[in-house]
């Protein structure tokens, strides 16, 4: 111990006094730094531990640069590393987290300065140098507890600070991930489990951390802790394992592939069993749905952490959905989760993920959706794994079995679910799972559309206290039970959005639906199912029923009447819908506008698939309705005014609740499937009221130009003839082109002789040319010098004679004559030469 008190004397003065705070961390620096000794640079750290957190701002300004140092320089040494750990972990920490300050330091009024937030100062000044963040990293090498708990605590207070600026440090270190990583291995759980809670948070954001930390082999070593510690019955170590998978597979499709090329997507179904001591030597591995689980709070999170992991890796958004469902479908993992979600000894949290899980992994996925339709539920207990053990156990203790409902197809049991749960979110999942089950799936729509009628009272299950039922028989007394929907509205509303989707996209399951009938009492013609639904909608109407039996009867028929004209035609039969319509959309009050809306928006429908088939109500007579009876810029507004409501534009792909009020209903008025429709044919309902539509032109046309048989008759005739003269004249047109054809041919070909001939011809004067032009050239040339020798010469002449006179020679007469002559003979001369060369020019 001598070195902490010779730590501590340092903040003594003369004779014991107190120092000044500032001179002692002057001097706690100096020590640290200039020390030789490794006892005086500890005893150093540790008075500055001491005095880092009532002060702060100097220990960090002064200290910071000496504990960096010395983790640079003093590594080897445990004590020290430790001490620097904790001195920087004080240092760096928020002021908003930070411990109460001591009463003497709270009296004391703080100064402006002492504002600032130093802890997030000091995280930025050590994270600033990316080799200081390098440097926590190679400490993790050292295998003492508090050197790694210490450096984790505090990398974990520096992510918390700047999560940013850290995490760039770290994918600067070459091993900084890969060391992390290994502490996975560490036997210590208290350094595991920090750990695992750093790697959350390094992973949460970062894509590419996520890569690397997954092809450290990250998945197999989560996943065998998981199992290790007992799946879903561990404690919160499991979760966080979960959690860290989970980020680092959402909207990053790389470590998807990984995840289910490592074969580590079968292993999840490991983890969908309950594991319970009995009277064997091993734990007995049960299903999740079995009694004997006891639900704690821990069990419920580490199940629904399974789950969601399961949706994120067959997520709506997600390209990699497809190859992962059949990788799921062929791990057998989707049947244990439709038991899970349809069981009543699951609580409702854990049975309202399944339920969504199980939705995911069948939509769209044919493979699955038929699997849940052969599905059946509650065929009596589930057998154990282990061979012998014929009961139940509950903790070690055998229970007797309690008595097992009638087995039933799980597409009941999921309706059963969706209509008379008491879990507003159990129903809403158990909802979606049904849409999941017939999307694009024209087979399984048309199944449920073929049990619309119950089963005939002589089948050989009639004499049981419940009487059978079938899924289409149960969605039609929900729809249509008035007194159920008075006391749970969503009853009804539920019925009605299962109902859309057996009909949505399926021509053949519209008319189906369309073709059942109702036999009522005092009746001669049954009535059609589509007409009982606007009775339905007009009895809720006057009695005020609440605004989602009329949503669900409304969605229902726009999406049954869409792209439908038998369902149209059926529903203009009865002129007492149209007139519902007209009078719910013009009603001033006690109508709401949501209603309003979706009565125009279901007239809209009517006029644009409208192929005028029934005779009272024509795609004309319905356009001077609306104009006439409610008019044009109504009809928009209210259309417009259901677009914008916020009802409509916060609808949720789950059916799930944006506010929580448990005395209230929830605030689920659309489904999600119905909205989009509306959205997507908005525009063009909206334009065939406003714009003449040039379809009914050309109808309207064509029924003029063939309304009388014997016009008709005639027209054909005439037509026949007409196209018989036509073809004559095609034939005369025909051979007259190919004589054309031969004479034009024999002409080119003559042509064709002429012109070579004319090319050979030119080619031959051409040449001709060429040489006469270069003998007149080099006439010409000739002719030039001799120009010029002559009239040198008379120059010459000129002047010998000049000399003669000038010598008293006189020149004889002859001898001038001569001279004369031969002047002229040269002028001649010269002139001769002149015209030849004009005409050797003319020539060029």
């Amino acid at each position: 111990m001598d070195y902490l008190f010779s730590g501590y004397s340092a903040l003594k003065g003369d004779k014991g006094a107190p120092q000044n705070p500032s001179v002692t961390i002057d001097r706690l620096c100096d020590r640290i730094v200039n020390s030789t000794q490794l006892e005086d640079r500890r005893a150093g750290v540790l008075g500055l531990k001491g005095m880092a957190r009532d002060w702060k701002k100097d220990a960090g300004t002064k200290g910071l640069p000496a504990l960096v140092n010395v983790l640079k320089t003093d590594r080897m040494d445990v004590d020290i590393i430790k001490a620097v750990l904790d001195t920087l972990t004080i240092l760096c920490t928020s002021d908003k987290m930070d411990k109460p300050k001591s009463k003497l330091r709270q009296k004391a009024p703080l100064p402006q300065s002492e504002q600032v937030d130093y802890g997030l100062m000091f995280s930025e000044s050590y994270v600033k140098d990316s080799g200081n963040v390098t440097l926590l990293l190679d400490v993790l090498e050292d295998t003492d507890f508090y050197v790694r708990f210490n450096t984790i605590q505090l990398l974990m207070t520096l992510m918390t600070n700047l999560p940013v600026q850290l995490q760039e440090s770290i994918l600067t270190s070459p091993l900084g991930i890969s060391r992390l990583i290994d502490l996975l291995d560490d036997r210590r759980e208290i350094v595991r489990n920090e750990a695992l809670l750093l790697l959350i948070a390094l992973t949460q954001s970062n894509a590419e951390i996520q890569k690397i930390i997954a092809f450290e082999n990250a998945f197999e070593r989560l996943l065998g802790i998981v199992l290790e510690e007992g799946a879903t019955d561990g404690g919160i170590i499991v979760q966080d394992c979960l959690h860290l998978i989970m980020n680092l597979l959402r909207y990053n499709v790389s470590n998807q592939n990984l995840f289910r090329e490592t074969s580590c997507t079968q292993k999840l179904q490991l983890l969908l069993k309950s594991r319970i001591m009995a009277d064997t030597p091993k734990p007995v591995e049960i299903p999740l749905t079995d009694e004997s689980n006891i639900w704690t709070e821990q069990k419920v999170a580490n199940t629904i952490a399974v789950l969601e992991l399961l949706r994120i890796l067959v997520g709506l958004k997600n390209p990699s959905t497809p190859v992962n469902q059949n990788v799921i479908a062929q791990a057998n993992i989707l049947s244990p989760i439709i038991e899970l979600g349809l069981s009543t000894q699951v609580p409702a949290k854990v049975r309202s993920q399944a339920l969504y899980a199980a939705g995911d992994m069948m939509r769209g996925h044919p493979v699955s959706q038929d699997l849940f339709n052969k599905k059946v539920i509650g065929a009596g207990p589930a057998s154990p794994s282990t061979p012998g053990m014929e009961r139940q156990y509950s903790r070690g203790k055998p229970q007797r079995a309690a008595p097992k409902s009638p087995p039933q197809p799980a597409i009941m049991a999921v309706i059963q679910s969706a209509l008379t749960s008491k879990d507003f979110l159990v129903r809403a999942a158990a909802v979606y799972m049904f849409q999941c089950a017939v999307y694009n799936n024209a087979d399984s729509q048309l199944a449920v559309a073929s049990t619309l009628t119950p089963p005939p009272p002589d089948n050989p299950n009639s004499q049981l206290e419940e009487k059978p039922e079938s899924p289409g028989s149960l969605l039609i007394a929900a729809l249509l039970g008035a007194e159920s929907a008075r006391v749970d509205p969503y009853r009804g509303w539920f019925s009605a959005v299962m109902l859309s989707h057996i009909l949505r996209n399926n021509p053949h399951t519209q008319v189906i639906v369309l073709e059942h009938k109702f036999d009522e009492e005092g009746d001669d013609e049954p009535i059609s199912l589509l007409h009982k639904c606007m009775y339905a909608s007009l009895i809720a109407s006057r009695e005020g029923a609440d605004i989602r039996v009329q949503i669900g009867f409304l969605s229902l028929v726009a999406t049954w009447l869409y792209d439908c004209p038998k369902a149209v035609k059926e529903f203009l039969s009865e002129a007492a819908n149209l007139q519902f319509l007209v009078e719910q959309i013009n009603q001033t009050t006690g109508v709401d506008p949501i209603v309003q809306g979706l009565a125009a928006y279901v007239l809209g429908i009517c006029y644009e698939f409208n192929d005028d088939s029934e005779p009272a109500f024509t795609r004309a007579s319905m356009k001077s309705l609306i104009i006439s009876r409610i008019g044009v810029d109504m009809f928009m507004s209210k259309i417009e005014r259901l677009r914008e409501a916020p009802q409509f534009t916060k609808v949720s792909q789950y059916m799930l609740p944006t506010t929580e009020a448990s005395d209230a209903l929830p605030d689920v008025f659309f489904d999600n499937a119905f909205a989009e429709l509306f959205k997507s044919t908005y525009e063009s309902i909206s334009k065939s009221i406003t714009i003449v539509n040039a379809r009914t032109q050309i109808k309207n046309k064509s029924r003029d130009q063939v309304s009388d048989e014997g016009q008709e008759k005639s027209m054909i005739q005439s037509l026949k003839e007409l196209l018989a003269r036509q073809d004559r004249e095609a034939n005369e047109m025909k051979s007259r082109y190919r004589d054309l054809e031969s004479k034009l041919q024999a002409q080119g070909s003559s042509v064709d002789a002429t012109i070579s001939d004319f090319k050979s011809q030119i080619a031959q004067l051409q040449s001709q040319v060429a040489e006469q032009t270069g003998k007149a050239e080099s006439l010409e040339k000739e002719m030039d010098d001799l120009l010029v020798c002559l009239a040198e010469q008379d120059m010459e002449n000129r002047k010998l004679k000049e000399r003669l006179r000038v010598h008293g020679e006189v020149v004889d007469s002859d001898d001038e004559g001569v001279e004369n002559g031969d002047e002229l003979d040269g002028e001649d001369g010269v002139s001769r030469l002149v015209g030849a060369r004009q005409d050797v020019s003319h020539l060029l």
